[in-house]
Formats: structure tokens, C-alpha cells, sequence
């Protein structure tokens, strides 16, 4: 298995190399119309428990038992942005990131690849992959040094693994005095895969589309989204879980028939229907600063997450120190599904306690505190020390890797994060 750390490395290595000329000035003393940066991240993690693996999105999945025990790999990230003006209304706009993901091809590696095109003063036209943005960290969730704390409050942004749209964006933005407002409807597709046991779900988001309002007056700044789309196909790894439901569901037994079949709708993903609902508010005075997000999200499957989640952060700025608390919090809509009858009647005990396995596994329901501080040792550079302290509910393990026998009990976890967080 490659080294995660030297990759990495090197990815850094060249990323820096091809950084030298970008934005050059010409002998004429024009500026070159391409532009070169980046940012990445250089992250390690040690948790308390042996039997738990935290997960910083739904794309993620542990090692070879690395995530069970300290390692690099769930916050680092290297990404490259390249722009190239061709006209001054139209600009090229090409972002990769290296991440950890259980696909790594160029195609899941790309988050953006877009033409932008400036219509007039107020109007702006995104077509090509685009970043994905109903939430409040929807532009940089993957740049660390923007924001004080190690990584996006999990409870709020972990189940949300979309980060762009292949599709289309018209931006308008229209001024009232000092403040500015900003509204993006958005409309594409989204594709990406998602670890389901030993195996890989190639999950799909069709007909996706977003509406977000944004307010920026001084140090506050307003957003509020709506967004949704239909799960196109279904899980591939569960289809022998899925043809053993409807098989026990077609034999008419009393009771036990009619939950099978329950069982099986409760966790098809083909054609489920996903809604989110938030607004988020934040403060920086260049002292103080305040951050927060509610978010609802609906559907009409159990497989599916819906839930209630929020967070809360708080920091205050020292000169180049800036320590900080942040409470988050993650709420399932529904209550978990148990048992109605008995299968082991018909020797499919283990089998039923499978299925609810699989009909519960998208539940989150937990609150995390956490408490840490920045240092912006460099002008491009900061380094970061961090807690977390999660408390997880019975059924509520969505955010972890674990094994079954672990879903009926509370747990607590404490998580240290150090991390260093550049610019170039």
C-alpha cells in the first residue's frame, strides 16, 4: 500500500514547483492571465478507543486498522487551483484536491472544472463542475487555513459528501448601501462512491439543485439554503440483503411478511428523495469571532439521513494566537427501527438483525466539544491543536466506523488533532 504521508509529500513537492511562475508579470508589465495557487493540509489524529473510527466524510473508510489507532489520514489534503482569464468576462477555473477517499482517480480528485461567465455587473454563469453550495463553508470546506478550527464541525457537514455539480450556476448580486447580498440557484448532478462494507456503493445524486441567499454587512455574514435531489441508483452491495427481504416478503407469513417488505423499501436507495433546509450566521470583527449553522434534512427512506444538526463556535483573537470552543450537535428525525416479529421462527434471526443493522447505519445522533487554538506562526501558515470529546447515542453511529455489536450502547470519544494548515 502507497505511503499516504510520502505521497503527500510529493504531491506538495510538485504543486510548489509549478507555483513559481503563476501569476507572473510579463516584461510589458502586464499580469499573465493564468493564475496559479493552493493550500493543503498536514494532519495527525490519535483517538481513546480501539473499536471506533471516525470518519471526516461518507467517503472515507479505515485501512488496515490505521483509523483505529493515530495516523495522517483523515484531515490531510493537498489541493492545486489553476484560473486562466481568457477574455474579461470569461475566466477557466480548474481546482484538484488530494484527499483521502476510498476512490482515487482524476475524475473524484476534481471538485472544480468551470467556465465562468460574466453576463454584466450583476450577473455571473458557472457551467462545468461546480462547487456545490447551500451551507456557510460550502466554498472552503477542504481549506483548512480559512477557518480557525482542524476540520468542518462533523456533526453538521460529515454526512454531506457532495462537494460539486456537474451542471450549472447563475449568480446574481445586488447591493444595498455597504452590504452586499448574493443569490445562487444551482442545478446538475453529483456522483461519487461511498464505502458499504468490504465493497463500494457508486452513489448518485440526480436532478440536484440548490438555492442559497447570502448577506455580507461588515463583520456579519448571513446564509440561508434549500436544496435537494433523488438518489438514482441503488446500493449494489446490498442487493443479496435485498433479495433475502423479498423473498421472506413474497412468502405471505403473518406479521413477518409484511415487515420484510417494510424492511426492503426501509433500505432501497434507488429513488429516495433527499431535502436540507439551513441557515448560518457568522461574525469576525478581527477580535472576536462567532460561527454557527442549524440544518434540517428530510427523506423518505430510513437508509437515507434525516436529521437535525447545529453548531456553535466561539474564538477570540491574541495577535497570532487564537483559542477557540465549538459545541455541535446531530439529532436523528426518527426514531431507530426494531423488530416486530420473530424470524428466528424461520431460522432468519441473524439475518433480521442484519437488516436492521443496515436500516439504522445512517443515523447520527451524538454532540461533540471541542476546544483548541490556532497559531498563524507564518503569513501562508498556521498550525492548530485540538479536542474533541463526542458522546454517541445507541443507533446514532453513522459518523464511525464500528461493528455491530457495538450499535446498541452510548459511547464517548476523545479525539486529538494536530495539524498544520498553508497557503501557496
Amino acid at each position: 500500500m502507497p505511503n499516504p504521508g510520502r505521497r503527500l509529500a510529493s504531491l506538495l513537492g510538485l504543486a510548489l514547483a509549478l507555483a513559481g511562475p503563476a501569476g507572473a508579470v510579463d516584461t510589458d508589465g502586464d499580469v499573465s492571465p493564468l493564475r496559479l495557487s493552493g493550500y493543503g493540509t498536514l494532519s495527525y489524529s490519535a483517538d481513546d478507543r480501539g473499536d471506533l473510527a471516525a470518519i471526516r466524510d461518507f467517503t472515507q473508510r479505515p485501512t488496515d486498522g490505521e483509523r483505529t489507532g493515530p495516523g495522517w489520514r483523515l484531515d490531510s489534503r493537498l489541493g492545486v487551483h489553476l484560473a486562466y482569464r481568457f477574455t474579461p468576462q470569461v475566466e477557466g477555473v480548474f481546482q484538484a484536491v488530494a484527499r483521502d477517499q476510498i476512490t482515487h482517480s482524476l475524475n473524484s480528485s476534481v471538485d472544480l472544472a468551470h467556465l465562468d461567465i460574466q453576463l454584466n455587473s450583476a450577473n455571473t454563469l458557472r457551467l462545468g463542475r461546480i462547487g456545490y453550495a447551500p451551507f456557510l463553508m460550502s466554498d472552503h470546506r477542504n481549506l483548512g487555513y480559512a477557518y480557525p478550527w482542524v476540520r468542518p464541525p462533523r456533526e453538521f457537514y460529515s454526512w454531506i459528501p457532495i462537494f460539486s455539480i456537474d451542471g450549472g450556476e447563475l449568480t446574481h448580486d445586488f447591493f444595498q448601501g455597504d452590504s452586499r447580498w448574493r443569490l445562487r440557484a444551482q442545478l446538475g448532478r453529483s456522483a461519487f462512491d461511498i464505502p458499504m462494507g468490504n465493497a463500494d456503493f457508486a452513489f448518485q445524486a440526480d436532478r440536484l439543485w440548490s438555492l442559497s441567499l447570502a448577506h455580507q454587512a461588515g463583520p456579519w455574514r448571513l446564509q440561508a439554503g434549500l436544496s435537494g435531489f433523488y438518489s438514482a441508483a441503488e446500493a449494489a452491495p446490498l442487493a443479496a440483503l435485498h433479495g433475502g427481504l423479498s423473498q421472506i416478503g413474497s412468502l405471505g407469513l403473518p406479521g413477518i411478511s409484511a415487515e420484510a417488505t417494510a424492511l426492503r423499501h426501509a433500505t432501497a436507495f434507488k429513488d429516495t428523495r433527499l431535502r436540507y433546509y439551513t441557515l448560518g450566521a457568522a461574525y469576525d470583527d478581527g477580535r472576536w469571532l462567532a460561527q454557527g449553522e442549524v440544518g434540517y434534512s428530510t427523506t423518505d427512506h430510513a437508509i437515507a439521513p434525516a436529521s437535525r444538526s447545529a453548531y456553535l463556535a466561539l474564538g477570540h483573537r491574541f495577535g497570532d494566537l487564537t483559542p477557540y470552543a465549538l459545541f455541535s450537535i446531530s439529532r436523528p428525525d426518527k426514531a431507530p427501527l426494531g423488530p416486530r416479529s420473530d424470524w428466528s421462527a424461520i431460522g432468519q434471526g441473524a439475518f433480521q438483525n442484519t437488516a436492521y443493522f443496515v436500516a439504522n447505519s445512517t443515523r447520527q445522533d451524538q454532540e461533540t466539544l471541542s476546544l483548541g487554538a490556532r497559531w498563524d506562526f507564518d503569513s501562508r501558515a498556521a498550525l492548530k491543536l485540538q479536542w474533541d470529546h463526542s458522546r454517541i447515542h445507541p443507533q446514532g453511529y453513522a459518523l464511525w466506523f464500528r461493528s455491530p455489536a457495538t450499535n446498541p450502547r452510548a459511547s464517548s470519544v476523545n479525539l486529538f488533532t494536530v495539524s498544520v494548515d498553508f497557503v501557496f
